[in-house]
């Protein structure tokens, strides 16, 4: 089964270590909130923002989570302190968009879809069949914060330790001029969990406003 969809707006932001303005003051005013949020969280804010997304259905995706926090976790346990309250809540796949939901008051529907390198593109699934039953807009966000300590010693995946997508959407009625996301839009060096997000973002931006899902 086939879903098109319009692309309404679109964002993408990834650097090679880290990103340098994500405008959290400006977003996100209430300084002890602003405190706790993770890099992922950061970056979600950032593109719902420039996405002009503040309330309603998100489907958030990302391969490897909340790593920092996770780090953090483990350093604790193998070195016998005590575990941070605050790293122990940022640890899950889903703190990004609940964070998203806490700013913004928003008691809508969140889906936290994690597939590997297939992330991104199963967000987009994921969106197009929660768009499909409830005729709703759908932001489709996906991130990755890859900078803990040692990574360069294990990473062969990318070249931007942080980077995300996001894509604001809803079902077409018309199907004219859609077509399959276009990988040539990929972006080289960033990560693949990502690159079914940014192709559809370097689409939007070139004037393909309609993409085709297959559910």
């Amino acid at each position: 089964m086939e879903v098109v969809l319009n692309i309404l707006s679109g964002a993408v932001v990834y650097a090679p270590q880290k990103i340098e303005n994500l405008e959290e003051k400006r977003i996100v005013p209430k300084m002890m909130l602003r405190r706790r949020l993770t890099r992922n969280a950061k970056m979600m804010l950032y593109l719902a923002d420039k996405c002009s997304f503040h309330s309603g259905k998100i489907v958030y995706g990302s391969a490897f989570g909340e790593l920092q926090a996770t780090v953090g976790i483990t350093d604790a346990i193998l070195e016998g302190t005590s575990i941070s309250p605050t790293l122990f809540q940022n640890s899950v796949y889903n703190s990004a968009p609940s964070y998203f939901s806490l700013l913004n008051t928003d008691r809508d529907e969140i889906l936290t879809v994690s597939s590997g390198m297939n992330s991104s593109r199963d967000v987009l699934k994921t969106a197009a069949l929660q768009a499909l039953v409830s005729k709703e807009k759908i932001l489709c966000v996906a991130t990755e914060c890859l900078d803990i300590h040692n990574v360069e010693e294990v990473n062969h995946c990318t070249s931007y330790l942080e980077s995300g997508a996001a894509i604001v959407i809803e079902v077409s009625a018309d199907t004219k001029d859609a077509c399959n996301i276009d990988m040539d839009y990929q972006e080289k060096g960033v990560i693949a969990s990502l690159q079914d997000l940014f192709c559809s973002v370097k689409m939007f931006e070139n004037g393909k406003k309609k993409v085709r899902i297959e559910l």
